[in-house]
């Protein structure tokens, strides 16, 4: 999703941190004395980015390992199934 300047609503370059404030770079370096201090979007993108790829990848390792005491128990059950000579 595209973010916009809050002023001029042209696509935004930068934010101020912690808020929802979006600038373009021309109105970022009308406003501001120092841009530097301003957080670029395309870098907090990226952030959000390694953190979603980081929960996702969180989340397979946790349904491999479910995946595998599921096969584990199941395998358990067959063997004592198998040492009372029921079908």
């Amino acid at each position: 999703m595209v973010k916009k300047c809050i002023v001029c609503n042209d696509e935004a370059e930068f934010k101020i941190k912690n808020t929802s404030d979006y600038y373009c770079k021309d109105c970022a370096e009308e406003n501001f004395a120092d841009v530097s201090m301003l957080i670029k979007v395309e870098e907090e993108a990226q952030k959000l980015k390694e953190y979603l790829k980081q929960k996702i990848s969180d989340i397979k390792s946790d349904e491999e390992e479910l995946d595998s005491m599921v096969k584990y128990t199941e395998n358990n059950n067959d063997k004592q199934d198998d040492t009372t000579g029921k079908d």
